[in-house]
Order: C-alpha cells, then structure tokens, then sequence
C-alpha cells in the first residue's frame, strides 16, 4: 500500500518536525511504503523564511541560518515525493497514493493568513479513494463564527477523520455533523528514544523551551535553579536571564536536551508532550496559543495541575510525577491511536455525516 503524508513537515520548527517524523516512521516501522507530500503554498513558504531572514542583526541573521540548515539536514530523513518542493497543488501527482494522510500540526487552522487558508488541508484537489485525518488542530479557532463553505464540503472528503484536541472535535461535529475520534499527536505513538544526537552538556541543567512567560515565572525559575545549584539552558528561544541560549539547535541535538535535563519549563505544545516522554519533572506555562492543544491529553493523563499561569514554579517542581500511572493512561491511549490509524487504512467504510451515530471518543 502506497502512503502520502500531508502536513506541515519543513518549518523550522522542532514541535513540527518531529509530529511529522513520527507519522513517517511509524508506518515505515509497519511495512507501508510512504513518503511526505512535499508541498506547501507560497504564501506559507514565504511567510516561515520571511520569519527567519528579515533582520537586520547580522548575529541574528547568522544564528537563523545554522538553524535553517540544521533543519535542512534532517529533512533529508524524509522520503520526499518530489526533491523540490511543489508551491502549487494542482501540480501534485496525488492518483499514485493509495491513501493520503493529512495531519497532524495547526493544518486545519483556517483563520491564520500567516498559513496561506490552504483548502488542501481539507482536501481539496487531492485525487486518491481514501483520505484520512490523523490528529490535526485547528488551535484555538473561535467557533462561535461561522465556518467557511471550504471547510464544511472539504471535510466530507474523508473517509476517515481524527482529531487532536477538543476544540477541533468541536469544528468537525459542528461543520458535518459527525463527532470525530479523538487521537494522540504521533510524537506519543512512535518510540524515537535512542535517536538523540550527543550534546555536550556536563552540569545539571533546568531546561526552557519557552518563548512567552510572566516576571514572576522569570524571577521564580532562576531563585529555583539558584537554591538547587542547576544551570539554566533556554533551548529554541532567547531567554537572557537563562545561563546559556542554544537557538540554533537541530532537531535530533534538541531531543537530546529533554533526554538530559533535571527539570523543563515550558510554554508549548510538544515542549509539554517530551517531556512526559522523557519522563521529567515539568511545568507547562500556559498561554492562548496552546491552551486548546494541551487542554485535552493532560486531562487524560491526569496532569492538568502541571500548567500554570501567573505563579511561581518552587512548588510544582518540587511534587513527584507518577509516571507509572502516567504510562498506564498512555499505554491505552497509544494503543487506541495506533489502532485507529491502522483501522482506517485498511478498512474501506466513509464517514457519514449528520448521522445519528457518533465516533467514540478514545480520550
């Protein structure tokens, strides 16, 4: 069986590559013969680089640079349908798949101009029998407005649909009439331990991974990591109160940085989900952008109290996670999300929409 993948998988984004990555190799590891879609709009495209390159620091310009090719680097683990990337869709060659895969980033975030409102994400102009959604997001989308007519009939093109968070459960129910099964991000359902890339680092580090935090998360980070003789590493963003920034980190060194740390603070999405992964002492700093993605897996892992606002971080850092229990939960959940996506690749049934019968959740 032939397998396209669809999402976002060349940003510079670590949270992005490794939901893609994750995707591809898990059915890699299952036998399918799959391979990125390599595509994305101009407007998208132009927007990533535009945020990278339009500086006038040339220290700045030169630290995006490394990144860009770090990244760069690891995008050729990818098997590419095309080495460059296409920016129009009518031109994909989409007839050889056998099923296409669309998730599981922002993709169905219709709002955002910064991702050029791409209908392919919803289907589309893809020509293939079988189209399947594994756990995109919407983020935070207001659904109180009215739904756009391309994302209503897009949706009724799968014969599958998945979803990552509840907000975008909501979107599907409320645009066709159908409750979608809800789903972990593939970061959960693939095992990329022993990946990591070496990293020099011999102090006991408290790692950042975070790019919006209050005075007093600031203050009450570095009285912590003062008191517990550990060394502030901000990792992906520019933190200046942190001992040592590492911004242009590659994807697979970055992994390496979870893997090691004592302690992570964060404020986003994946930053939240590796850490559970590596099972370390965390706090989730909460802000709009991610609230609506974490919202959903850490009730069903029991760890909501692990996301703060406006506090101070002494405390939380100072409970014991049960990651026993905690991997009991997940366990279940891999299983169902797992069992889901091979369900729907191999089984011809389409969704029905405004049916009476709804699609159990698995969260």
């Amino acid at each position: 069986m032939k397998l396209g993948v669809l999402t976002f998988h060349d940003g510079i984004n670590h949270g992005a590559f490794f939901q893609a990555y994750s995707t591809y190799s898990l059915l890699k590891s299952l036998g399918y013969d799959v391979e990125i879609i390599n595509y994305k709009n101009k407007r998208h495209w132009f927007n990533d680089y535009k945020a990278f390159l339009w500086t006038k620091r040339p220290s700045v310009l030169y630290k995006n640079i490394k990144k860009i090719l770090s990244f760069k680097l690891s995008h050729k683990k990818f098997d590419l349908s095309s080495s460059r990337i296409c920016f129009k869709k009518e031109k994909l060659n989409t007839l050889k798949y056998d099923a296409i895969i669309i998730g599981a980033d922002i993709v169905w975030n219709y709002e955002w101009e910064f991702l050029g409102r791409d209908s392919i994400y919803f289907g589309e102009g893809l020509q293939s029998n079988k189209i399947i959604s594994y756990a995109p997001s919407c983020g935070s989308i207001n659904l109180d407005k009215p739904i756009p007519a391309f994302v209503k009939e897009g949706l009724k093109r799968f014969s599958h649909i998945s979803v990552r968070d509840e907000n975008t459960a909501n979107l599907v129910s409320k645009a066709i009439g159908v409750n979608p099964q809800i789903v972990l991000d593939p970061t959960f359902i693939y095992d990329i331990r022993g990946e990591e890339a070496p990293i020099k680092e011999c102090e006991p580090y408290l790692l950042v991974y975070a790019y919006v935090l209050t005075e007093k998360q600031i203050s009450s980070t570095i009285k912590y990591a003062n008191e517990n003789s550990l060394k502030l590493i901000s990792i992906g963003y520019s933190n200046s109160w942190c001992d040592k920034n590492i911004f242009n980190v590659g994807p697979f060194e970055w992994l390496s940085y979870f893997k090691n740390a004592e302690y992570i603070l964060t404020g986003t999405f994946h930053g939240t989900i590796f850490s559970i992964k590596y099972e370390k002492k965390f706090i989730t700093c909460n802000n709009p952008n991610i609230e609506s993605k974490t919202k959903t897996i850490l009730e069903n892992i029991d760890l909501s109290h692990r996301v703060i606002d406006d506090e101070s971080v002494e405390q939380l850092f100072n409970e014991e996670i049960n990651y026993v229990e905690v991997n009991e939960k997940l366990r279940l959940l891999i299983d169902d999300s797992q069992g889901y996506l091979l369900g729907a690749l191999n089984d011809e049934k389409h969704i029905e929409t405004n049916s009476s019968i709804s699609v159990d959740s698995c969260l």
